[in-house]
C-alpha cells in the first residue's frame, strides 16, 4: 500500500503502512507516525505532495484546513533533508565578493553571497528553487545574513557587508524584527542592505524600513537599478545610501555611442546631487572600470575586482598582500 495522510482533530498525519516504494518525508524514509506541517513535502513514489496552508497564517495560529499540491519531480527529493540542514546553519558557505573605489581600487567591504556545502544545493539558484517549493524564503534569507555577518567577523571585523533581501520578505512585519535581530546579535559590525529595486512596490513601507535602518545604523541600497525600468521615484523619495547600477549600463560601454554615455553621465550627476554613491555591477575589464571612472561611477563590483569567494581566500590574499608591501627604508639624518 502506499503511504497515507489522515487527519485527527485539528493535526495532520503521515503514515507509511508498508508500501512497495516507501514514503519520504521532506526526503527522509518515515518509519513511524509522522505530524506534517505546513510546507513538508511527502513523496509518494514517483509522486511528489506539497502540504500548504490556503490561508494567512503565523506560528502561533496554523491550523490545517490544508491543500495538497502534486507535481512530479522526483529527483528533488533526496534535497529537502538537504535543505533543512540549511536552514540548521552548519551547511550554509557563505562567498564574499569584493566592492572597491574607482581609481585606486580600495575594498571598502564585500557582498555576502549564498552558497553550501551540500550535494546537489551548492548554487544559489537551486537552493532557493527548494525553498520557494518549501515556502522557506524568507527562512533562508534571514540565516544567509546571519551566516554572512558570522563568517564575514572572522574576514575582517572592521569591513563592510552587503546583504541581500528576498522579494518575499519585502513589505512584511518579519523583515523589520529579523533586522532588529541581526543588529542585536552584531552590534559592532558595518552593514548595508540590498533591495532589487523590482521588488519595491510601496513607498510607504519603504519610508517605514528606511527610517528603522536609519535607527539600527544600517545602510540602504537598491541593487539591479535600471534592470527594468528605473525606479525614480523611490529614489527621489527614498534615497539609499548606495545605487547598484544593473549590469546592462556596463556591458558594451566600451562601444557605447557618445549620446549614451551621456545620457549615463547626466543620471549619475542626479544621483550624486542626492548624496547617493553609484556602484556599477559587472565590470570584467580594464577598459570598463576606467569608463567607469570617467563617467562619475564611484565604486565597482564584479570578476575584474574579484569572483566570489569564501572568506580563507580573502584572508590568505589580504595576508600574501601585507608580505608584499615594501619595506619603508629609514631615513638617516645628520647629528
Amino acid at each position: 500500500m502506499l503511504g497515507i495522510g489522515f487527519p485527527l482533530g485539528e493535526q495532520l498525519f503521515l503514515e507509511d503502512v508498508g508500501s512497495t516504494n516507501g514514503t519520504l518525508l521532506n526526503g527522509r524514509r518515515t518509519t513511524t507516525v509522522e505530524t506534517l506541517k505546513d510546507g513538508d513535502v511527502v513523496h509518494f513514489g514517483q509522486v511528489r505532495f506539497v502540504v500548504q496552508n490556503p490561508e494567512p497564517q503565523t506560528a502561533a495560529t496554523r491550523d490545517f484546513r490544508t491543500q495538497t499540491y502534486v507535481a512530479c519531480v522526483p529527483e528533488d527529493a533526496v534535497l529537502y533533508e538537504g535543505f533543512d540542514r540549511l536552514l540548521n546553519r552548519p551547511d550554509i558557505d557563505p562567498y564574499f565578493q569584493p566592492v572597491v573605489t574607482l581609481g585606486d581600487v580600495k575594498t571598502i567591504g564585500y557582498e555576502s553571497l549564498v552558497r553550501s556545502r551540500v550535494k546537489g544545493l551548492e548554487n544559489p539558484d537551486k537552493i532557493f528553487r527548494i525553498a520557494a517549493l518549501r515556502a522557506s524564503e524568507t527562512k533562508l534569507s534571514e540565516v544567509c545574513r546571519s551566516e554572512g555577518l558570522l563568517s564575514g567577523i572572522r574576514l575582517d571585523p572592521l569591513s563592510c557587508y552587503f546583504l541581500n533581501t528576498h522579494a518575499a520578505e519585502l513589505e512584511t512585519p518579519r523583515l523589520l524584527e529579523s533586522l532588529k535581530e541581526l543588529r542585536s546579535n552584531f552590534p559592532a559590525l558595518a552593514i548595508v542592505l540590498e533591495i532589487h529595486e523590482a521588488a519595491i512596490t510601496s513607498i510607504r513601507y519603504l519610508t517605514e524600513l528606511a527610517a528603522l535602518l536609519d535607527d539600527l545604523n544600517i545602510d540602504l541600497a537598491y541593487d539591479d537599478f535600471g534592470a527594468g525600468q528605473a525606479r525614480l521615484v523611490e529614489l527621489f523619495q527614498v534615497p539609499p545610501r548606495y545605487l547598484k547600477f544593473n549590469i546592462s549600463f556596463v556591458r558594451g560601454l566600451e562601444g557605447a555611442s557618445r549620446p549614451h554615455k551621456a545620457s549615463i553621465r547626466a543620471l549619475l550627476n542626479m544621483v550624486h546631487e542626492l548624496d547617493v554613491t553609484a556602484i556599477a555591477e559587472g565590470v570584467e575589464i580594464q577598459t570598463q572600470a576606467d569608463l567607469c571612472e570617467e563617467l562619475g561611477f564611484d565604486m565597482a563590483q564584479d570578476y575584474f575586482f574579484g569572483r566570489p569567494q569564501p572568506q580563507q581566500y580573502w584572508r590568505d590574499a589580504e595576508r600574501d598582500a601585507e608580505k608584499t608591501k615594501p619595506v619603508p627604508t629609514p631615513s638617516h639624518k645628520p647629528a
